[in-house]
């Protein structure tokens, strides 16, 4: 029976109830660190309040796990339907499911724009969260000093907003707080002169595809089938779009669709 961890937040347990009911899961508490976290499949939402350090586990003793966050597409807690992606023993979907279109017509079917070109290279690094679970934590000058080898254009770094700490309380790794950044202009503003945006796992890189601009990642990202690499960023390629959009159209579910079994069935697959 799948070991589902609660979230240890009101608001978003009921994510996690859903899950649990479409896999005949059961809830667990998050296992410390000094704890035994014994062989089974588990189930996380998010990676914050214990479920990172289950998770990093999981890697290391090659356990299966799902891992459950903010959709590709529609995200938000309150839109209804809900939708969240959910992916196996992975943080996004960073391969190209061989899909039909039906999905991404019927519930998203967005506008892509026609791939285009602009002058600057905008950076979204990682959270402080993202550092500490992907151990990047020099990723953003890593990456601009090697920007800089490679390209004389003006490099745009957009840090999140609101961006999430971690620290380590009571055996487990958790929030402690949130660096709030007040950027000059909107994201958009910055995206319509767009080059290029460079990111480690960030959901810009999804929305940029969409607009028609080229994305620098690695398989932290959803935009990784459809991305370049930072040796080409003056080489940059485009993609046929379509089926990496029928791709994440298949990898993410509303609660029904948990509840009913279909996410947990179509995820095992």
């Amino acid at each position: 029976m799948m070991k589902c961890v609660r979230t240890m937040r009101p608001a978003t347990e009921k994510i996690m109830n859903s899950w649990a009911k479409g896999c005949d899961g059961t809830i667990i508490n998050p296992i410390k660190d000094d704890q035994d976290m014994p062989y089974d499949t588990y189930a996380f939402l998010g990676v914050l309040r214990g479920s990172g350090d289950m998770i990093k586990k999981c890697i290391q003793k090659n356990y299966d796990y799902y891992f459950i966050d903010h959709a590709y597409f529609d995200a938000g807690h309150n839109k209804k339907p809900s939708w969240y992606r959910v992916t196996k023993n992975d943080h996004v979907q960073n391969k190209l499911l061989d899909c039909t279109s039906d999905r991404w017509h019927k519930y998203f079917n967005k506008s892509i724009k026609p791939w285009r070109s602009g002058n600057k290279v905008i950076v979204c690094p990682p959270t402080g969260a993202m550092e500490w679970m992907f151990d990047t934590h020099d990723w953003l000058n890593t990456t601009v000093d090697a920007l800089k080898q490679k390209t004389d254009r003006e490099i745009v770094v957009r840090d999140k907003p609101m961006n999430p700490q971690v620290k380590r309380i009571d055996g487990v790794t958790t929030i402690n707080g949130f660096i709030k950044t007040k950027q000059d202009n909107p994201l958009s503003e910055d995206l319509a002169d767009a080059y290029c945006v460079v990111t480690l796992n960030s959901g810009v890189g999804v929305t940029a595809i969409i607009e028609g601009i080229p994305v620098v990642c690695g398989p932290e990202c959803a935009a990784f089938p459809v991305s370049n690499t930072l040796d080409a960023i003056e080489d940059l390629q485009t993609f046929d779009r379509q089926p990496w959009l029928n791709s994440l159209a298949h990898s993410q579910f509303t609660l029904e669709e948990m509840a009913s079994g279909y996410a947990y069935e179509f995820c095992t697959l």
